[in-house]
């Protein structure tokens, strides 16, 4: 089920999904501010620049971030379902850009999904699907995808 259509509560600020990784809503123009003043070092955008009610575009964010010193990167994603290349890089996020970082689309939900898909290989799936329902997000549609990305990252068939 996608965070368009599950039923709910989704956040309204920034929730804590791991010790250095929070996701929620797009900010508003003028709040990356607010965000870095609260202790975040990086921000990833998985929202594309077609989305409907986009706040701020791609390249809006990235120039408020360069100037108050986020470290920022964009992976836009497309539906409910992350690509596997899309996987790879906000895994390679995660361990590289400095930390905590805080990742966002339109309400928070594709940004839990990739951060679920790319800890597969550190956490059991039923956790992954609690810990997002927890903070608003239904990914269990996900299930059968986090497990046989975990099969294969465990017979190497899959870098992270």
């Amino acid at each position: 089920m996608d965070d368009e259509t599950c039923d709910l509560p989704k956040p309204s600020e920034p929730v804590v999904l791991s010790e250095h990784m929070w996701v929620g809503p797009a900010p508003k123009p003028g709040t990356l501010q607010r965000l870095s003043n609260g202790g975040f070092r990086s921000i990833i955008n998985n929202q594309p620049d077609t989305d409907d009610g986009l706040l701020m575009s791609s390249s809006e964010v990235a120039a408020e971030a360069e100037a108050i010193g986020l470290s920022y990167l964009h992976i836009p994603i497309e539906g409910r379902n992350p690509l596997e290349k899309d996987v790879r890089s906000f895994s390679e996020a995660l361990a590289t850009m400095p930390r905590p970082i805080f990742a966002y689309c339109r309400t928070g939900g594709r940004s839990a999904s990739l951060w679920a898909m790319a800890s597969v290989g550190d956490i059991d799936t039923e956790t992954l699907i609690a810990q997002c329902r927890r903070i608003g997000f239904d990914i269990s549609g996900l299930r059968a995808k986090m497990d046989m990305r975990r099969e294969m990252l465990a017979e190497g068939d899959l870098e992270d």
